[in-house]
């Protein structure tokens, strides 16, 4: 066991409406407090970035990965509507010292994909976000379209949900404000936006449509030849978002 009293990882719960929601820390050697990336996965989120947390962990940082409601063995119905209320209640956890070694002040949000969308929109209405990273993430939800046979197979089938309702959170979400409307106020804080150039499921022109509407300090990345898993570019993935945010803590960004 390491001095600070931990093995490196946790698993954690916490309550979110009364659902209680499921998740992993990657914890960082040490026992003085760190700063802590917490880590939203898409829909139904196939891919968790769980290499990007060991990554991090091995650089200083914690890493949080925690599953919304209705996912992955957290508890609950599948909601859209209820992505934010679920992302405030693992800041709540990690403010209040749900995992050992976080500093509550340097709390950083990496979203994947519709984890990007949650990102962008946590951030907004709460500044103890002290960075963001997004990577695939749509500039809103309302223009997605799907086949009634992909929605089953790449989403239903791994959510508590059924497909009339899914279909319609969506629509519900997308008459909402979205990334686009509400990314210019992250600023002054850093903001990274990652999108891999053949992504297949959310087009790279809306990473950049949402860098363009915000505001310094922001950094653009394309990777070339990514899809939307960034699943042979993984490592690319890794150094560009674990080098941006040792230069935004170093820098004072996550401060």
């Amino acid at each position: 066991m390491d001095p600070a009293g931990h093995e490196g990882i946790t698993g954690i719960t916490f309550d979110s409406d009364g659902h209680r929601l499921v998740g992993v820390a990657y914890l960082a050697r040490g026992d003085e407090p760190k700063p802590t990336a917490l880590l939203l996965h898409g829909c139904p989120g196939l891919e968790k970035n769980l290499d990007l947390a060991v990554v991090l962990r091995d650089r200083g940082w914690n890493a949080v990965v925690f599953h919304y409601r209705g996912c992955w063995g957290s508890a609950g119905r599948y909601d859209l509507r209820t992505i934010g209320r679920d992302v405030r209640a693992a800041v709540d956890h990690l403010q209040a010292g749900g995992c050992p070694g976080v500093d509550p002040a340097r709390i950083a949000v990496v979203g994947h994909s519709l984890g990007g969308w949650a990102a962008i929109l946590a951030a907004a209405a709460d500044e103890r976000l002290r960075a963001v990273v997004t990577c695939g993430a749509p500039a809103g939800l309302g223009a997605m379209e799907i086949s009634a046979g992909a929605l089953d197979r790449e989403f239903i089938r791994f959510l508590a949900t059924t497909p009339a309702e899914f279909l319609s959170q969506r629509d519900e979400v997308g008459t909402r404000p979205g990334p686009l409307d509400v990314v210019a106020s992250i600023s002054p804080r850093p903001l990274l936006v990652i999108h891999g150039s053949d992504d297949e499921w959310v087009r790279a022109d809306q990473g950049r449509r949402l860098y363009q509407q915000a505001k310094e300090p922001r950094r653009y990345v394309e990777i070339d030849g990514a899809n939307h898993a960034f699943a042979w570019h993984r490592a690319v993935l890794r150094e560009q978002i674990s080098g941006w945010l040792a230069e935004t803590d170093a820098l004072g960004g996550t401060q």
